[in-house]
């Protein structure tokens, strides 16, 4: 939906200075130039998994305990000792 509004505006945007005698500014649309990059990440603490979670495997979900996400990444890792869910350090 994202991209759909982005490309909306841009077009829109190529529309009025096709009409105009300014110049473009300095981010424009060049047609058929624009690419979707999905970037997966999750909070410390939550992490992807459609094993458990095959209803929504895209979804960022609380790590089970005795696991644990430090950072922005998607993966829960195993550690020998947490015992709490959400868990961001071992």
């Amino acid at each position: 939906m994202a991209k759909k509004l982005l490309e909306r505006f841009f077009k829109k945007q190529v529309e009025l200075h096709r009409r105009s005698s300014e110049p473009l500014p300095e981010i424009y649309y060049i047609e058929g130039m624009m690419q979707m990059v999905w970037v997966d990440r999750c909070y410390p603490g939550y992490g992807m998994n459609p094993l458990i979670h095959p209803d929504c495997p895209e979804c960022c979900v609380a790590c089970s305990p005795v696991s644990y996400n430090p950072g922005n990444g998607i993966h829960c890792l195993l550690c020998d000792s947490s015992l709490i869910y959400g868990a961001t350090t071992f």
